[in-house]
């Protein structure tokens, strides 16, 4: 995906997040314990704000806390068209500074919408009606996971010998975004990935969708085709919390 389609992405996931959460915005989110709809929308505001912040000056900042009641809606809007405006006045060619280290610019565009799109699935999750994200934006998270995720994170739990997860997406036209298969091995120096088709000890199956959701603990594997060592799903599930 390049720039201009994550800001697409942003703007309409934002939507669909309001208008979920808007409905109700006492109502529990059951993917983000202890939240309600409307700390959701805190949340994704101060985030998007700080982000702003970050891209137009390389450094964090201080963000003002969200209004409380409905209120908090239009702070949400405003946030998300300041985090498009700083992204679209980014040079697209610069290398930046990021809390995962020095990055391709890309990376803001790329994460912004996933902290979108993910939010937007829990939103719509507490008012009774998800939606699949996105193939083209589904396989950009299953990458990032594994290249940045990760490396960023404490991976200590999920140190292992060698033991093996394959992760096979079946949507269709996967062979414009690279492909839909990833490998990913369990080492002493933690979890080495690679964009094969190969055998593992678990393979999981099923839209690209399902298995984003699946490695950011948002949903199980129950609806997913799943062989192999189940013991490692669980490792994941355990280390993973995010």
């Amino acid at each position: 995906m390049d720039r201009a389609s994550y800001l697409s992405s942003i703007r309409a996931d934002a939507d669909l997040l309001v208008a979920a959460a808007g409905t109700d915005l006492d109502r529990p989110v059951p993917t983000c314990p202890g939240w309600t709809c409307e700390r959701l929308l805190s949340h994704v505001g101060r985030v998007h704000r700080w982000t702003a912040g970050w891209v137009a000056r390389g450094e964090g900042v201080e963000v003002e806390k969200a209004p409380p009641g409905a209120a908090v809606i239009g702070w949400f809007r405003a946030g998300v068209d300041e985090l498009v405006d700083a992204l679209e006045a980014a040079d697209p060619d610069a290398t930046v500074d990021t809390w995962a280290g020095s990055q391709p610019a890309i990376f803001w565009p790329r994460r912004m919408a996933l902290e979108t799109v993910l939010h937007r699935y829990d939103a719509q999750v507490a008012a009774g009606t998800p939606t699949p994200i996105a193939t083209p934006l589904a396989v950009a998270g299953i990458d990032e996971m594994f290249a940045v995720i990760l490396p960023w994170r404490d991976t200590s739990a999920l140190a292992g010998a060698g033991e093996t997860i394959h992760l096979h997406a079946t949507d269709d036209d996967l062979d414009r975004l690279g492909g839909g298969e990833w490998l990913a091995t369990l080492e002493e120096s933690g979890v080495s990935v690679e964009r094969v088709h190969a055998k593992g000890d678990l393979a999981v199956r099923g839209p690209a969708s399902d298995l984003l959701l699946l490695l950011w603990n948002r949903d199980d594997a129950d609806h997913l085709e799943v062989f192999g060592d189940r013991s490692l799903l669980a490792r994941w599930r355990a280390a993973v919390t995010v």
